[in-house]
């Protein structure tokens, strides 16, 4: 039986697309193995401040007095020895990536190269120098877009040999496809957005845009991620004659929660600025909501026909792709059944399986 050990280091971290991605490919391998018996695996944490998660097939190994950067760096590799360790979260330990251990990494993206500005100084130093060596030193790395693979290989090309795309999953796999909403056609009456209010994510253009239909048309937004903190961070303010209609909701990590959020939507908004292999427009469609996204490459990719695009530095463009989808039926009912087609293509058991090919299993 073959074994390796999962960094679960992202088991202490607030929960973004990074943290999504590790927890549901391990809940799919976690799945896998209620079928199989030719593999075992191990999660190896640094100490969590409430309960570790629990799993039917995958113990949970809590190790060290310590977390961070200084955990990964110094009691993982310890633990590793000279076994296999897949890192779901960008970074691995470097001592690791120069014994004999086996290391598989997946590395979403460079936005620390290219949004310097949204991470501190201490973390693009860190990040400057784990992903070259990842790139460099790891036995496999895994990426989660065929646009982000030629990305990374452009800057790297000594990787191409040992780089593959996987796309993420889309919906819980215990959340089933929406199919009802798709052929009753609700309307629910809010417009929602699901991510970071950071301006890579266009989080400016996006307000604006909801502040403006709120004011043409009395639509409401609900904007699912961060805090009303990031949106004072972004010196955007609510103008009071719309102050009803645009909605914080904040952080949401709870997966049954959040589907309430989609399936409460009339219309799913990501104009994103950069992306790699976003998980809320797939999610979206799974609930039967139409989407309209921005028309950058890894959108394209993971949406295919399945929504609407626009262009993200047009606000204008923005609002009349939404007041399409909105005022006709038969465009919103096509992107909700594209959109559920769409969905069904993307699973955390099909990603679970390709990334166990890539650690060797």
């Amino acid at each position: 039986m073959r074994k390796f050990f999962i960094n679960g280091r992202f088991l202490t971290q607030s929960i973004t697309g990074v943290q999504r991605y590790a927890h549901e490919l391990t809940r799919a391998f976690d799945s896998l193995l209620d079928e199989r018996a030719d593999f075992a695996a191990e999660i190896v944490c640094p100490p969590l401040e409430g309960a570790p998660p629990s799993y039917r097939n995958i113990p949970v190994r809590i190790v060290g007095s310590r977390g961070g950067h200084f955990w990964e760096q110094t009691t993982l590799p310890a633990i590793v020895g000279d076994g296999t360790v897949f890192c779901p979260g960008n970074t691995a330990p470097l001592r690791s990536l120069f014994g004999k251990a086996r290391v598989i990494v997946c590395v979403h993206d460079l936005s620390y190269l290219y949004f310097p500005d949204a991470y501190s100084t201490a973390y693009r130093a860190a990040y400057n120098v784990l992903t070259p060596l990842i790139f460099r030193r790891a036995d496999a790395v895994i990426t989660v877009s065929n646009s982000e693979r030629a990305a990374i290989v452009g800057r790297y090309p000594h990787v191409d040999a040992r780089i593959s795309a996987i796309q993420n999953g889309g919906l819980n796999a215990f959340v089933p496809l929406d199919r009802d909403r798709a052929q009753d056609m609700p309307d629910p009456g809010y417009i929602l957005y699901v991510g970071s209010l950071s301006k890579r994510k266009n989080f400016p253009m996006t307000f604006r845009v909801a502040c403006e239909l709120a004011a043409k048309r009395g639509l409401r937004t609900v904007f699912v991620g961060g805090t009303a903190a990031s949106l004072e961070a972004t010196d955007q303010r609510v103008p009071d004659a719309v102050a009803d209609r645009i909605i914080f909701a904040g952080q949401v990590n709870d997966t049954a929660r959040l589907v309430d959020y989609y399936k409460g939507a009339a219309l799913f908004l990501f104009p994103s600025l950069y992306e790699a292999s976003p998980l809320p427009p797939i999610e979206a469609m799974g609930c039967g909501v139409p989407v309209v996204a921005s028309s950058i490459a890894s959108l394209e990719e993971r949406c295919g026909d399945a929504a609407l695009y626009c262009d993200p530095h047009d606000s204008e463009d923005i609002m009349a792709k939404v007041e399409l989808v909105l005022d006709q039926p038969d465009v919103a009912a096509g992107l909700i059944a594209r959109g559920l087609r769409r969905a069904e293509d993307y699973s955390w058991r099909n990603c679970a399986l390709r990334t166990l090919e890539r650690i060797g299993i």
